[in-house]
């Protein structure tokens, strides 16, 4: 390990004239970047103006690949070495880009053919799956060629071999963590095929693993087979399922399993520019499906949102009849005029799933329809959204906002692969008319929580679009070793091309070299000061200097919510600051003043996770990712015991309006990480607080 660093101390100062050189081209190109909106003192009016675009010197360009794969191949020569003493006692934090639970999922899953779970954990489920072996032998080895015949060749892949980069270590290998092995992947690419393919996976007594993008941050969404249960896994993906179309004039919108976050924020906007879909921020370069976030969890950074959530789905259920055989239902609530079961006669050969199809099929290939509508029926008038969400929100009492076992509402919510959902209706929002976006510093943690009580959460009505909060630790980490990430966001967009970045990132990490899982993160590390600071100065400056800081996005809706909102918040800082002794410490405010700085702020916010695993590598330390919702009336950082390991950094950042909070803890090699783990989760539950709260 001492040769690691030494190895990476040396490259470092061999390369120290290159690094000024590159650095003065870096802060030309970003000045020169910035400095169109220079001339502009209008206040933005969203924080969804196009990027500006990095661009550099072929011959900076060149430099830096260059030292890049210097600085890869020294530093994988040091690791492969002693790969086995590094890892000795070694965790990880999974950083993506929102920090997240690392508690493994627990689905139930049936004998013989379950959906959702691929291991069970009891002696008896093993024996129970080794018994029924023999019964499912013959189906288990005519399955790959059925479900080839279902879908065709080319959308079913070999799983029996994981990682090495594959075409199938994609489906097999987590974002964040988890890989194994199934008997293989099928990618279904209509509805119809989704549900045949359900249904010849649970004959053969295999376990039904539904995966939409694999971003998951639990390591659910991947076979595991460090169990005792033996049955084979099969990845039924639902990225092909892809598409979706506006309902209700475009107050909502159908989309099939595999529509991604972004892919449908990006169409809303196109179709409607006056309305918005759930998720725009966030991990959205990474595409996410929408299904995934009602199965799952969503984040919460929409305080006026909520998380996803729809009581109006299409989603298959699996049951057992008196024969022991395994019987597929679909389960239909989109309440969609025309989709009903009511409008289909029995027999007639015709049915929601067929019809689905043949819209999703016209919409694919770019024919028009008419718009259609939300039906009258029970499930028409069903919420597509969490519209109750604002009003709980602001009750300050013992009880969480959210969390991820809670199932309120149809089978589909929160169902972690119990059930397959093969559609969902989701309601979209107006974009606002106007918006401001403050950065609010605050000299003690006390004092932050009384601003969320008193300004944020003070009514339903004029909620904040978000209000993410930031500690000391989040902001030195995320300044030391997310720079590289953030501009990256802030010039690229969240887009495809981000998303493109992200998949290499993973894909090299699954290479079969000992020491490729961390050659990504000690070249951000190494090359992450030769940048610019993420955010302007101003804003950087008031993160040194104070402890505790919000970024507060707030937007006018035609009902003067702007207004009212920024009048409380002056007379919150007034009167606080009239209170403060000469010398102490003010509740210091500064505004983004364009979007260029708006788009700033956003991405250093949502690089924390990432940075944190990239400190962690470039430190040689080791680290534990949480993310618990605390209750509305608390706040208060969870103490740790005194028999606790005392951490290097505890860094908490957090969707502030709904007290759901990212805990990144990071300790020195050697420390138990999963003793240290469990000692903070007990701590969080005696608090009141419930864990895990997001995906």
């Amino acid at each position: 390990m001492a040769s690691s660093i030494l190895a990476t101390s040396a490259i470092a100062r061999r390369l120290a004239p290159l690094r000024a050189a590159t650095r003065s081209s870096l802060s030309r190109t970003f000045s020169s970047s910035s400095s169109s909106y220079s001339a502009n003192s209008d206040r933005a009016k969203g924080s969804t103006a196009g990027p500006d675009r990095l661009s550099l010197r072929p011959s900076t360009a060149l430099t830096i690949a260059i030292a890049s794969l210097l600085g890869g191949y020294f530093l994988g020569s040091s690791h492969s070495e002693r790969w086995d003493e590094m890892n000795k006692n070694r965790e990880l934090p999974r950083g993506e880009p929102s920090g997240c639970c690392s508690c493994d999922d627990d689905d139930d899953d049936d004998d013989g053919g379950g959906l959702g779970a691929t291991t069970t954990t009891t002696a008896a489920a093993a024996a129970a799956a080794g018994e029924e072996a023999p019964r499912f032998a013959k189906a288990r080895a005519e399955l790959v060629s059925k479900l080839v015949k279902i879908v065709g060749r080319d959308h079913v892949f070999d799983g029996t071999t994981e990682g090495g980069g594959g075409r199938s270590s994609r489906f097999l290998t987590g974002a964040r963590l988890g890989r194994g092995r199934a008997l293989c992947i099928v990618q279904p690419g209509t509805v119809r095929e989704a549900v045949r393919c359900l249904q010849e996976i649970v004959d053969a007594g295999c376990v039904v693993l539904p995966q939409g993008s694999n971003t998951g941050l639990t390591g659910g969404s991947v076979p595991r087979n460090d169990t005792p249960d033996t049955r084979p896994a099969v990845v039924l993906s639902m990225k092909r399922l892809d598409a979706h179309f506006p309902i209700d004039d475009g107050n909502r919108v159908v989309c099939l399993a595999g529509c991604g976050i972004s892919t449908l924020a990006s169409s809303i906007k196109s179709w409607f520019p006056n309305r918005e879909s759930h998720s725009i921020l966030g991990s959205t370069f990474l595409n996410p499906t929408t299904a995934a976030g009602v199965a799952l969890g969503s984040g919460g950074t929409y305080v006026r949102k909520g998380p996803a959530r729809t009581d109006r789905a299409l989603y298959c259920r699996v049951s057992r009849n008196k024969w022991g055989e395994n019987v597929v239902t679909v389960v239909n609530t989109l309440g969609v005029r025309g989709l009903e079961d009511s409008d289909f006669q029995d027999h007639s050969g015709e049915d929601a799933v067929g019809r689905l199809d043949a819209y999703a099929t016209d919409v694919r290939q770019g024919f028009r329809r008419a718009m259609g509508e939300s039906s009258t029926s029970i499930h028409g008038r069903a919420q597509s959204s969490d519209s109750n969400y604002a009003d709980a929100v602001c009750r300050s009492t013992k009880r969480v906002s959210r969390y991820n076992a809670d199932t309120t509402g149809e089978d589909c919510n929160r169902s972690e692969g119990k059930v397959v959902i093969l559609a969902t209706v989701h309601d979209t929002f107006p974009v606002p008319e106007r918006n401001r976006v403050f950065w609010i510093s605050f000299p003690d943690l006390e004092t932050t929580l009384a601003f969320r009580r008193e300004v944020c959460l003070n009514n339903p009505k004029d909620l904040p679009i978000s209000c993410e909060y930031l500690d000391r630790d989040s902001v030195d980490i995320i300044d030391r070793s997310g720079r590289i990430s953030a501009h990256l966001i802030r010039y690229l967009g969240m887009g495809d091309i981000m998303g493109f970045l992200w998949d290499i990132k993973v894909r090299i990490s699954t290479l079969p070299f000992s020491w490729a899982p961390l050659l990504s993160d000690k070249l951000l590390y190494m090359f992450n000061d030769w940048v610019p600071e993420a955010i302007p100065k101003k804003f950087m400056t008031a993160g040194k200097q104070w402890d505790h800081h919000c970024l507060v996005s707030v937007g006018e809706f035609g009902d003067g919510t702007l207004d009212r909102f920024v009048g409380r918040m002056n007379e919150f800082v007034k009167k606080r600051n009239e209170k403060v002794d000469v010398g102490g410490k003010i509740v210091s405010v500064v505004e983004a003043e364009s979007p260029s700085e708006i788009d700033a702020l956003n991405a250093f916010r949502f690089v924390a996770a990432l940075a944190f695993k990239t400190y962690c590598v470039g430190e040689d330390i080791q680290g534990i990712s949480l993310d618990y919702a605390l209750p509305l009336n608390g706040g208060l950082v969870p103490p740790l015991p005194t028999s606790a390991a005392t951490p290097v950094k505890r860094m908490r950042y957090s969707h502030f309006g709904c007290n759901v909070v990212h805990e990144d803890v990071a300790y020195p090699l050697g420390v138990d990480t999963h003793k240290e783990k469990m000692l903070l989760k007990r701590v969080v539950e005696e608090q009141g607080g419930k864990l895990p709260a997001e995906q």
